[in-house]
C-alpha cells in the first residue's frame, strides 16, 4: 500500500518545472530574435540595391546624354524617379522622384572639357557614390 502511494506521489510530480520552463522560453526568445533580425536586414540590404542601381542607371543615363550633346552644352540638373518609369524632368523634383543628377561642366581649355555626375537622394539630401568625371575634347 504504501508503496503504491509513493507510486501515484512520482507520477503527480512529473510536469515541467519552472527551471526547464525559462530556458525554453530563453531559446525561443534568442531564436525570433535571429529570425527578425536577420529579416531586417535582408529588407535594409534590398533598399540599399536597389537605390545603388538606380543611381548607376542613371549616371549611365547622364554619360549618354552627355555625349550625345553639343561640345558648348551648359551644365543642369536632372530629377529621376526609381518606383515608376517616367521621364527624367529638370528641377524642382516633384515628390515622387528619388534622386536627382547635378551635371557640371568645367572648360580646361578652349577645345577641351571635363564634366561631371553627381548623383544625389532625394530623401536624406546625400551624395550617393563618387562623382563620375568624362572629358570631352572638340576636334
Amino acid at each position: 500500500m504504501l508503496e503504491r502511494f509513493y507510486k501515484d506521489r512520482r507520477r503527480a510530480q512529473a510536469g515541467t518545472t519552472l527551471v526547464e520552463l525559462l530556458v525554453s522560453l530563453t531559446i525561443m526568445g534568442l531564436a525570433l530574435v535571429l529570425i527578425v533580425g536577420t529579416l531586417s536586414t535582408g529588407l535594409l540590404d534590398a533598399a540599399l540595391a536597389k537605390r545603388n542601381t538606380a543611381a548607376e542607371a542613371v549616371v549611365e543615363y547622364e554619360l549618354d546624354k552627355i555625349a550625345a550633346m553639343p561640345f558648348n552644352s551648359a551644365a543642369y540638373s536632372e530629377c529621376f524617379a526609381t518606383d515608376s518609369a517616367v521621364a527624367p524632368m529638370p528641377q524642382p523634383c516633384p515628390n515622387d522622384y528619388a534622386l536627382r543628377a547635378d551635371v557640371t561642366v568645367q572648360a580646361l581649355a578652349p577645345t577641351s572639357r571635363r564634366w561631371t555626375v553627381t548623383v544625389v537622394s532625394l530623401t536624406n539630401g546625400a551624395q550617393v557614390g563618387a562623382p563620375v568625371a568624362v572629358y570631352r575634347v572638340n576636334r
